[in-house]
């Protein structure tokens, strides 16, 4: 009974310890969208005023390669993530870039 009441004592306590983590999960995962972004922009040599959201748009409509890239992208994430830059290089190189269009 004793080692209950303790645990509903400290656990409210490390409760803020949790909530104060969220932010910087958010700002981690915000970090490797952008580091992709940027590596996207890159490889497929897209204009700087090509905004974030139209690359995205680029990639979702290019339907011949949308599931490699799908796959391949989602590896490269968890790669980013593990902070594996070996294989996240290596899943970027296997990117298919989708036609240019302005």
């Amino acid at each position: 009974m004793n080692a209950i009441r303790n645990t509903l004592f400290i656990l409210p306590l490390l409760s803020p310890l949790i909530v104060a983590a969220a932010p910087y999960d958010t700002l981690k995962f915000a970090l490797r969208q952008q580091q992709i972004t940027d590596d996207l922009r890159q490889k497929c040599q897209l204009s700087p005023a090509l905004s974030d959201e139209k690359l995205r748009q680029n990639f979702l409509n290019d339907k011949q390669n949308q599931k490699q890239n799908q796959v391949t992208l989602t590896a490269a994430a968890q790669a980013l993530k593990n902070q594996d830059d070996p294989a996240y290089r290596e899943r970027m190189a296997q990117v298919v870039c989708p036609p240019q269009t302005n």
